[in-house]
C-alpha cells in the first residue's frame, strides 16, 4: 500500500497539482516528497507505526531543518516487483510524469537471491535507476548484505560466488547513473542481537533509530539534489 501517513500517492500528486497561483504553497514551496521503495527493511517490518524508519526519518529531518514528506509505497519483496511497481502501476507513471520535487531511496534485491538470479537483479536495478535518471529524480541507493545462504549450491544458478558479486552491485550501479550510495541498510545493526527483532534479521525500534540516524546525512544530500541536473 502507497502511503503518506494515511495518503495516497495519487491523491498527494493531485492535491499539489490543485494549488493555484494564489495558493500560499506553490511548486518551490512544497514540501521535497522521499518516495521509499523497498522491502521489509526500509518498511519496517514488525515495527509499531509510529516508530518506523519511515517516521524517525521524517521527524530526524525536521529536526535538522530540512522538514519533508515521505512517501512509503509498502512492501516490494524483490527488484522484479519494484521494477514492474515503477514501470506499470498507476502510481509508478505518476512518479515519472510528475518527478519534480521528488527523491527515491531505493533499498532492493535483499529478497531475489532465493527466487531471481544475480544478473536479473542486476537488470531490474538498472532499469529502475535508468528511468529514474531519465526523469532526472535524484536516488539513494541503499545496499545490503547477501543473507549466508544465497552462496549455497542448493540455490542452483547463483553460485558460490554470489554474496561478493551481490554486495558490489550497488556501488557499481550508483557510480554508473551518478546516484547517491549507503552500502549497507544495517550498518550499526548487524551483530547486535539488542538491535534485532527476534528473526535476528529485521531491525527492531531501537535498530532502526540507528538506521536513521546513520543514514541521515547523505539523505539531506539527496534532499539538496532535487532540482539540479
Amino acid at each position: 500500500m502507497t502511503k503518506v501517513l494515511g495518503v495516497s500517492f495519487v491523491a498527494l500528486a493531485a492535491a499539489f497539482a490543485m494549488l493555484g497561483p494564489t495558493s500560499n504553497v506553490d511548486a518551490e514551496d512544497a514540501l521535497p516528497i522521499i518516495v521509499t521503495l523497498g522491502d521489509s527493511y526500509i518498511n519496517s517490518y514488525g515495527v509499531a507505526p509510529t516508530e518506523t524508519f519511515a517516521a524517525r526519518l521524517k521527524s530526524a529531518l525536521a529536526a535538522a531543518g530540512r522538514p519533508a514528506t515521505i512517501v512509503e509505497l509498502g512492501y516490494k519483496a524483490t527488484s522484479r516487483t519494484g521494477l514492474t511497481w515503477l514501470a506499470e502501476t498507476k502510481d509508478g507513471l505518476e512518479l515519472q510524469a510528475n518527478p519534480a520535487n521528488h527523491a527515491v531511496i531505493l533499498e532492493l534485491g535483499q529478497n531475489d537471491c532465493a527466487r531471481i538470479k544475480l544478473d536479473e537483479t542486476r537488470a531490474n536495478l538498472d532499469h529502475i535507476l535508468a528511468l529514474l535518471a531519465e526523469k532526472r529524480v535524484p536516488v539513494l541507493v541503499v545496499g545490503t548484505a547477501a543473507y549466508d545462504y544465497c552462496s549455497s549450491a542448493l540455490y542452483a544458478g547463483h553460485g558460490a560466488d554470489y554474496a561478493g558479486p551481490f554486495s558490489r552491485m550497488f556501488s557499481e550501479l550508483a557510480t554508473k547513473h551518478g546516484d547517491l550510495l549507503y552500502p549497507d541498510f544495517k550498518e550499526g545493526v548487524t551483530g547486535h542481537p539488542e538491535l534485532l527483532q527476534a528473526d535476528r534479521d529485521h531491525p527492531n525500534a531501537a535498530g532502526d533509530a540507528i538506521i536513521v540516524t546513520n543514514m541521515l546525512p547523505v539523505v539531506q544530500t539527496l534532499l539538496a539534489r532535487i532540482g539540479h541536473p
